[in-house]
């Protein structure tokens, strides 16, 4: 029912402009290459003004209730709310001017308690833990909300007639990517924008574009030639030793700056290489180090990360400036390229060069569509446990997104591009290429395993050996097929009996030491110690199946 209602709401927003489109003919003369509009027989229709996204949405009078927000602060992105009153600055106005409307047409009356995202954490789970009915929704942290949602703090949002993730006011890919099963707990819409700020983008200096006469990362991508490949070329091309000292100090050139830490796997989900993927009931599949994973992990680890003159993080010295030494070798103009979230646009509006910005690179041209990561810690939505009455909540927050769209979103998207050299169009389309495109990568969100750690470590450090050891070595990743790695969980359950009844009893002093007690209880295990389950030993178990 809910899509059936989506699907209307779509159609009337785009029937008006389609039968516009109609009420005319249009005679072309080849001869000479000029079109000229013909009217038809029939009057000209009266033109009608499509409807804004809110108003095709149910209205209800919740007869003055107070709408209780907990609003986190974040530490790196835009993600207020509400204000009191009209600040001067358009964000924020905008806002305060989203919710007084909405006042008006809902009658209520928005209660906003702000925190900072580590308070948010510890209040959620305190008012949950003890029942409280205290927020009707709350912003945070994904991260955060997925840990309240796998403790129970959190109600599944499908489960809410009045919400609807078809709508287009709310990003239903980044939505989708972080669901499980029949279960989205953190949800993302035009409502608020500290998730806009948290995809990954590539700024660039045209400058240096310019003096190396390199291809115009713009065109790249309209010619579908913005690839890894070419990305790596450009940054090659850009590394200089400028003050010819044959140290690499912050008065040099690199190929590019990032955020130090977890941003580096946004090539290889750029490049379309994840080892998590979905199955048809929408449930995670490990599917392992695929041939392309290897390939685009040997590449951003050996040819991006092991090059050390190619990252201006490894640069000795300091420059002078407040903010962290990777925004400031990029303002500086020591780097070609900046790898990190679109938010940090709003840093570069002092740079005294022309710049732009892209998504991250495809791995080739046969990739059809860009990839952008969406950082773990973005803002997300979520709506506590302990709300009584879910559904006003869900037609006050589609009524919050829909009446974004062409207020909050747009004078967003519009402030952050709006400084000297990129207010253009090429900076429009690029930007709505990566919002359009961002997802989550499941393994970074949920930390499973520390999966996602070890790949980070391993990129940063740029061990693109790792790989040529495994194949030298003859070792491959242990899997029965793919979901279902029941070999790799007999051996987990044999060492942790091993740990339990075994190391952890013993201290030991020395590698031989070690080897010993192990070899003995090895022997233990397999001839003398009985299973709960067969009451044997495991040789007397196998032995069954050999005589």
């Amino acid at each position: 029912m809910r899509k059936i209602i989506s699907l209307i709401l779509v159609l009337t927003l785009i029937l008006p402009s389609l039968a516009a489109c109609s009420e005319s003919k249009t005679d072309i003369d080849t001869s000479a290459g000029i079109q000229t509009n013909t009217p038809s027989d029939a009057p000209p229709a009266e033109e009608t003004e499509a409807p804004k996204p809110e108003d095709l949405l149910p209205v209800e009078d919740l007869g003055g209730y107070s709408f209780r927000i907990l609003n986190n602060i974040s530490n790196f992105a835009y993600t207020n709310i509400g204000e009191e009153g009209l600040t001067g600055e358009s964000l924020d106005d905008a806002v305060f001017n989203r919710n007084k409307n909405i006042e008006e047409t809902l009658n209520i009356v928005f209660m906003i308690e702000k925190r900072e995202y580590y308070d948010t954490d510890a209040t959620i789970k305190k008012v949950v833990a003890a029942g409280e009915d205290a927020y009707d929704f709350y912003t945070c942290d994904l991260n955060f909300v997925i840990g309240h949602a796998t403790s129970g703090c959190d109600v599944n949002a499908l489960s809410i007639d009045s919400l609807s993730f078809d709508n287009p006011w709310w990003n239903k890919q980044a939505i989708d990517s972080v669901s499980i099963g029949d279960a989205v707990y953190a949800f993302f819409g035009n409502l608020h924008t500290g998730y806009f700020e948290s995809h990954a983008g590539v700024t660039f200096n045209k400058e240096i574009i310019n003096n190396l006469n390199l291809t115009d990362p713009y065109e790249h991508v309209h010619n579908n030639t913005w690839t890894l490949d070419n990305m790596i070329v450009m940054m090659d091309a850009a590394k200089m030793d400028l003050d010819g000292d044959g140290i690499w100090s912050v008065e040099d050139q690199y190929g590019f700056t990032m955020y130090e830490g977890n941003f580096s796997t946004a090539f290889t989900i750029g490049s379309g290489a994840d080892m998590l993927t979905k199955d048809e009931n929408n449930l995670p599949i490990w599917t392992g180090m695929s041939e392309h994973y290897v390939d685009v992990y040997t590449k951003v680890a050996g040819q991006i990360f092991d090059e050390k003159s190619n990252n201006a993080l490894n640069a000795t010295g300091t420059l002078p400036g407040d903010l962290e030494p990777f925004r400031l070798m990029f303002l500086y103009g020591r780097a070609l390229f900046l790898v990190s979230v679109i938010g940090i646009l709003k840093d570069m509006r002092d740079a005294e060069f022309e710049l732009g910005v892209v998504p991250v690179p495809k791995y080739d041209e046969s990739q059809q569509n860009y990839r952008s990561k969406i950082f773990e810690g973005a803002n997300a939505c979520a709506i506590p446990i302990t709300n009584q009455d879910v559904e006003r909540t869900g037609l006050v927050l589609e009524h919050m997104a829909a009446l974004s769209t062409d207020t909050v979103r747009d004078v967003y998207l519009n402030q952050t591009l709006d400084f000297k050299y990129i207010q253009d169009q090429e900076g429009q389309d690029m930007m709505d290429i990566i919002l359009s495109t961002g997802i989550f990568e499941l393994a970074s969100v949920y930390g499973w395993g520390g999966l996602n750690s070890t790949i980070l470590d391993g990129i940063n450090n740029g061990m693109h050996t790792y790989f040529n050891l495994t194949q030298a070595y003859h070792i491959f990743p242990s899997m029965s097929r793919r979901g279902n790695p029941y070999d790799n969980a007999l051996a987990e359950n044999f060492f942790s009996i091993l740990k339990t009844e075994c190391i952890h009893l013993t201290k030991l002093r020395t590698f031989a030491e070690a080897k010993q007690v192990i070899d003995e209880y090895i022997y233990f295990y397999n001839y003398v110690r009985l299973q709960s389950k067969t009451k044997l030993t495991p040789a007397e178990f196998r032995n069954q199946f050999c005589a």
